[in-house]
């Protein structure tokens, strides 16, 4: 099993965090040039990959789970976990834990019939009057992938699920991953720029969008297409105008478009930001640690037995 993560600061700490064991080095191929770290969780033994320190990408994240491959040549499955920009409800749900807030998880996954896991908005065609036709539709996830999310959805309601321990394992052994507490989720209209300030201090708070507040700090998760690019969003009328052309996708992030269509893969990501112009660093560990208690819930429910009959699924570069 690949867990793969694009910052090694907040992501693949939290992987780190969240094994159950730690496992010695095995003896791989001398031309990767990954480094990785070995445990198992739930039964899977489990290989964690990250990319080098600031190279975001599709290219990046293809030219890792390439060598990865190799080395490891009876990978089966690859969970790319880590932390996206969300897209809120315009207007805002009623319910507020139907809204995307900040240190949520979204799965890669669509409930919408017919809707892609991925999509890669930075690939497509200009058209006529600013539109814009999106031809980079990526795979689903394989289906007993999709059959242990079926199993979680049913768990979470029946109280089965222990996102709670499984974040409380990361924070105990690193604070940094502590919640920052609701009164820091601020979410700002998507016509409020910015500006050049380094924070969100002197943003005028009667752009703030009123919508119903959460009373819990319990980790919610949403099922929706994800959208990938090469490209950092931070504006919120470009985030929404692309979410709506993208099956109301919940969610941007940097790396899925480069791996999913050619392995096993689900995509899970923490919010850390809007994907607006107010982005900044307080939630980024709470939303790496978040999407890696959903990774490993979505194990703990994922049998070993299960994936036994799947064939490696090897990657191609390019």
């Amino acid at each position: 099993m690949a867990w793969l993560c694009a910052l090694p600061e907040s992501e693949q700490v939290a992987a780190r965090l969240v094994l159950d064991e730690r496992h010695e080095d095995p003896p791989r191929d001398f031309d990767d040039e990954n480094s990785y770290f070995f445990g198992s969780m739930g039964g899977h033994n489990i290989v964690i990959a990250c990319l080098p320190p600031a190279q975001p990408g599709l290219v990046s994240a293809s030219r890792l789970v390439v060598p990865m491959s190799r080395s490891f040549p009876n990978l089966k499955i690859y969970l790319f976990v880590g932390i996206g920009g969300g897209v809120p409800h315009s207007p805002p749900c009623e319910n507020a834990e139907d809204d995307i807030h900040l240190g949520d998880v979204v799965v890669g996954y669509s409930e919408a019939i017919g809707a892609p896991a991925v999509v890669q908005w930075d690939f497509g065609r200009r058209l006529e009057g600013d539109n814009y036709e999106n031809t980079s539709n990526l795979n689903k996830p394989d289906r007993r992938l999709l059959s242990a999310l079926g199993s979680i959805v049913t768990n979470h309601e029946c109280g089965d699920t222990k996102f709670d321990d499984h974040l409380s394992k990361i924070m105990s052994k690193n604070s940094k991953f502590a919640h920052p507490g609701l009164h820091n989720d601020k979410l700002f209209k998507a016509t409020y720029c910015h500006g050049d300030a380094k924070n969100c201090a002197d943003c005028d708070t009667h752009q703030l969008v009123p919508r119903p507040e959460r009373d819990s700090t319990n980790l919610v998760y949403h099922r929706s297409t994800i959208v990938s690019g090469n490209s950092v969003m931070k504006n919120g009328m470009e985030r929404d105008k692309i979410s709506k052309m993208s099956y109301d996708a919940r969610c941007f992030e940097m790396e899925a478009a480069g791996v999913i269509d050619d392995t096993r893969c689900l995509v899970i990501r923490g919010i850390a930001d809007y994907a607006d112009g107010h982005k900044n660093w307080l939630w980024h560990k709470y939303a790496a640690a978040a999407a890696a208690a959903f990774g490993k819930e979505f194990l703990l429910t994922l049998k070993p037995v299960v994936l036994e009959s799947l064939r490696p699924k090897v990657p191609q570069l390019g």
